[in-house]
């Protein structure tokens, strides 16, 4: 799937093997406890989980970006690894690189996701976020999640409380309304 918005093409593909070093350089900056290469692999290796990045395509970086990027199809901006599990939707991971972070390539993602699951006929989509994190809360919310309990000291470091979210189909987020919401 491709969206064309402004002035930056985003592609969604697939994460593969060999997009694991720039996904983990992502994960690092964006996540106090990152998961680890072993973790990612074993998402990629289970049935019911997905990993979709969010990438410019080569032809739509700049030359110094361009020239960085080799023979890859583009850079990663962003990723959002999920499961499908009966009826569900769980998302586990989400991330968006440091220079793209407030763009739409969060929104670009989770509107995937969800019409992806609008597909599959899911009827509920959940997710758990920091409480502190307030900045993905809004986007959640924004695209119809609800939160509905919390976890406390479940983030292990620093104890921080995991507040948790979900969204019901039939309730928000009808077909076409994410392609007006993918802002880049």
């Amino acid at each position: 799937m491709e969206r064309k918005s402004g002035r930056v093409r985003l592609e969604i593909t697939s994460l593969s093997q060999a997009d694991l070093p720039e996904v983990l350089e992502i994960e690092c900056q964006s996540h106090l406890e990152p998961w680890t290469e072993e973790l990612f692999m074993e998402e990629l290796r289970r049935l019911h989980s997905r990993i979709l990045t969010a990438r410019i395509p080569r032809m739509e970086l700049a030359g110094e970006e361009r020239e960085k990027s080799g023979h890859r199809p583009g850079k990663i901006v962003g990723y959002i690894c999920f499961w499908r599990v009966a009826d569900e939707i769980q998302i586990l991971n989400i991330a968006v690189h440091g220079q793209y972070r407030r763009k739409g390539v969060g929104r670009f993602l989770l509107s995937n996701v969800l019409r992806l699951g609008r597909e599959q006929r899911a009827k509920l989509a959940v997710l758990e976020v920091r409480r502190s994190n307030r900045a993905a809360r809004m986007l959640y919310e924004s695209l119809g999640f609800r939160q509905v309990g919390e976890r406390p000291n479940y983030y292990g470091v620093l104890k921080e409380s995991a507040v948790l979210m979900e969204l019901e189909f039939d309730r928000r987020m009808e077909p076409g309304a994410s392609a007006r919401q993918n802002r880049f």
